[in-house]
């Protein structure tokens, strides 16, 4: 083999080896698919991205606009439509300054949506963040 046809051939393992190290490498968790709006309020997905199994998660509740009311409750609902997989709910517990934190149920890797319900003052308003767990 000629020394050129083993430069182009080191060449190529080397692009492919770098894509590869570059698509699996851990991502920080995109703002625009973990935030989401619940009439008055404004939720975000805050801290490491959840993993497969039972896995933390804290949102930060704000005000999306004027200031709502101070939730009375608040329920995480995992599911995965694609699958057609749900787990329990879970009831949220308070951590102070807006932050809610529960651990959920992701059973398996893929895509899963984390319905955030705030029951405030009778009403309630419902974010749906959508999350990939690392795994």
């Amino acid at each position: 083999m000629s020394r050129q046809r083993l430069v182009i051939i080191a060449a190529i393992a080397a692009t492919i080896f770098g894509a590869g190290i570059w698509l699996l490498w851990p991502k920080s968790m995109d703002d625009s698919a973990v935030t989401s709006t619940a009439g008055p309020y404004r939720v975000q997905l805050t801290g490491e991205s959840p993993k497969v199994g039972i896995s933390p998660v804290t949102v930060e509740i704000t005000s999306n606009g004027s200031q709502p009311p101070l939730p009375d409750s608040v329920t995480f609902e995992p599911a995965m439509p694609q699958m057609g997989h749900a787990t329990t709910p879970v009831v949220a517990e308070t951590q102070g300054d807006g932050r809610y934190r529960a651990d959920v149920d992701l059973s398996m890797a893929g895509q899963w949506e984390i319905t955030v319900r705030i029951a405030a003052t009778g009403q309630v308003h419902e974010a749906v963040l959508r999350v990939t767990p690392n795994g």
